[in-house]
């Protein structure tokens, strides 16, 4: 459709990543859509990728081929510091169970602040998922949070609307903060 894409993000089940035909695969469906491997950004949940260990051999290679890797609910999990030091990701997605007070002057605006700069010590970009009022939009801009996803921005939306949406969302004068929209 001609329509500009940044990014496509996906979500992996935790057996996906160990499936040795996921690589090929996300090589004939970028093919398919002429799309480069750094368009496709694959989210895995930490929980799933610390029960692995190391990361999976196709998750590597997907990595080495240029796609990008995600940590989804990121800060609901289990994982160390030093594995998302280690595991080849370029982005974290902060869980919306977070962002939900975040203005409210609780802890969690301490935890996401943290978060935050956690990622960005280690190179790695931040989306904040479930942003549902302006206050929270503006905290996380403060902090220097680069994406945002949620109802203030849009609810899912059926692929009709979709189009409609990105063309609207690529005109100029958008916020700082990236907004994401998702296909129902």
């Amino acid at each position: 459709m001609g329509l500009p894409v940044d990014r496509i993000g996906v979500n992996l089940f935790p057996t996906q990543a160990h499936d040795p035909a996921l690589p090929g695969d996300v090589e004939g469906a970028l093919s398919a859509c002429g799309l480069p491997p750094g368009a496709l950004e694959l989210e895995i949940t930490e929980n799933a990728a610390f029960n692995f260990g190391e990361p999976s051999p196709p998750l590597q290679k997907l990595h080495d081929m240029g796609v990008k890797l995600a940590f989804d609910d990121f800060g609901t999990g289990y994982a160390s510091l030093n594995y998302l030091a280690h595991f080849p990701v370029s982005r974290i997605k902060v869980d919306r169970c977070f962002v939900a007070k975040i203005a409210d002057g609780t802890n969690d605006a301490t935890v996401v602040r943290s978060l935050i700069a956690t990622a960005h010590n280690l190179g790695l970009k931040v989306i904040a998922e479930g942003v549902e009022t302006e206050a929270q939009a503006a905290f996380l801009l403060q902090e220097g949070c680069e994406e945002a996803q949620g109802f203030l921005y849009s609810k899912p939306l059926p692929e009709s609307e979709f189009e409609q949406y990105v063309r609207a969302a690529s005109a100029p004068g958008r916020s700082e903060v990236h907004r994401a929209a998702s296909v129902s």
